[in-house]
């Protein structure tokens, strides 16, 4: 009862913040597909994909075409903020003004690292 009541909840959490919830359309576009055979019986499934994933133009069925998983992402900070990096680094080069005065003068490339590097140093007694 409790892998089945995890199994569920860590689904409904991906389907909600992540853009897993377009895998919910693949019925619509195995619809498409037989709909798009029936018209040209040649048609691959490769094909199809292809067709409608590889910058097709709009065409008649180009609403329908909108429907399919993942032609349109719908939340760029849901996508995003499962990406973000562990760490950021900030590396300035030595840039000069053009009169002649630097504009950055920090010797140490990575701030962020020796930043919170001292963060957990244990006090130290003067």
């Amino acid at each position: 009862m409790k892998k089945t009541l995890a199994i569920f909840f860590l689904s409904t959490y991906l389907l909600s913040t992540t853009e897993l919830f377009q895998l919910l359309k693949l019925p619509i576009l195995i619809e498409h597909f037989v709909e798009h055979q029936e018209q040209d019986h040649g048609m691959s499934f490769l094909g199809y994909l292809i067709h409608h994933y590889g910058g097709h133009e709009p065409d008649a069925d180009y609403a329908t075409d909108m429907k399919l998983p993942f032609m349109q992402l719908t939340d760029g900070l849901a996508l995003s903020a499962s990406l973000t990096p562990n760490f950021v680094h900030f590396h300035f080069s030595h840039l000069v003004l053009p009169h002649g005065k630097p504009l950055f003068t920090h010797q140490d490339d990575d701030l962020v690292s020796a930043y919170l590097r001292s963060i957990w140093q244990p006090p130290r007694h003067s």
